[in-house]
C-alpha cells in the first residue's frame, strides 16, 4: 500500500528545515508537527509519512508520539484541553476548580472526549508558570490563571464558535479516550522479513540490509575472574595474568 505525503506547501517547509538540522533523523519532531497539521492529528498515516520522510522506521516515530503527550492523537477531541495537575497548579484547589469548570459546561471528565468528537479533556504535567496557577493550554493556546470567569468565558466563545451551547453537553456522558498506541501497519515489512514479520537473526536491525548487519548469536568469551583478569604489577603498569 503506498504511502501518501505531504501537501506541496508543507514538504516545501520540510526541505527549507533541512539545513538546520544534522540529519533528517533529527528533524523527527518538527516534521511531527507539520503531519499534525495536514491532519490535524498524528494519526497511523501520519506517522508512517514521518518516518518516510525522515528516514527512520514508523515503530521509532510511534516511540516519540507516545512519549510526548503534547502531539493531538486521533481520539482527542477538535478542541484539546489540559490542564496541568502538578504541585504548583494543584495547590490551593485551582486544578479541581478548573477541571470542575470544564465538566460543567461540557459535561467531560479528564480522559473523557465529547460524544460529537468536538471537546476533550486531560490533566497533564507541568506547562511551566508555576506562579500563575491553573495553567491551561487549550492544542496551541496557553492561558495562566485560567478559572473562574475567564475560563467560563473562553469555553463559552469555542461552544459559539461551533454552533453549540453548554446545555447540550448537560445530560450526554463523555467517552473514554483510548489513547494507547495502534500497532506497526500490517503492510509495513522491513527489507529481509517475511510476511510474517520474521526476520533472520543477523538482520534485526531494520537500517542494515540483509546480511550487513553484525551477528547476534556469537557466544561470548568467558566471563573474567580474579584469576584470569589482568592486573597491573605496580612498577611498569604492564598488564600480567595471576597463576
Amino acid at each position: 500500500m503506498p504511502v501518501k505525503t505531504l501537501s506541496p506547501e508543507r514538504l516545501k517547509r520540510f526541505h527549507d528545515m533541512v539545513d538546520d538540522y544534522p540529519n533528517k533523523r533529527s528533524m523527527l519532531m518538527m516534521t511531527l508537527r507539520l503531519v499534525e497539521e495536514e491532519f490535524g492529528c498524528i494519526n497511523d498515516e501520519a506517522m508512517e509519512i514521518a518516518a518516510d520522510l525522515c528516514g527512520v522506521t514508523p515503530a521509532h516515530v510511534q516511540g516519540m508520539v507516545t512519549f510526548y503527550t503534547h502531539f493531538k492523537r486521533s481520539a482527542h477531541g477538535k478542541h484539546r484541553f489540559m490542564v496541568c495537575a502538578t504541585l504548583m497548579c494543584a495547590l490551593d484547589g485551582n486544578t479541581d476548580q478548573a477541571l470542575k469548570q470544564i465538566e460543567s459546561k461540557l459535561g467531560l471528565k479528564p480522559g473523557q472526549r465529547t460524544q460529537d468528537g468536538l471537546f476533550s479533556c486531560e490533566k497533564v504535567e507541568c506547562l511551566a508558570d508555576c506562579d500563575k496557577p491553573p495553567v491551561v493550554q487549550k492544542d496551541f493556546e496557553h492561558f495562566c490563571s485560567m478559572k473562574g470567569k475567564a475560563l467560563d468565558d473562553y469555553i463559552e466563545s469555542l461552544l459559539k464558535l461551533e454552533n453549540k451551547t453548554s446545555a447540550e453537553y448537560q445530560n450526554s456522558s463523555g467517552v473514554e479516550m483510548d489513547l494507547r498506541i495502534s500497532v506497526l501497519p500490517s503492510h509495513y515489512n522491513f527489507e529481509g522479513e517475511t510476511e510474517s514479520g520474521a526476520r533472520q537473526f543477523d538482520d534485526k536491525d531494520p537500517y542494515f540490509k540483509p546480511g550487513e548487519a553484525p551477528r547476534t548469536t556469537s557466544v561470548p568469551p568467558p566471563l573474567l575472574t580474579p584469576l584470569t583478569a589482568p592486573v597491573a604489577d605496580g612498577v611498569n603498569m604492564n598488564g600480567a595474568q595471576h597463576g
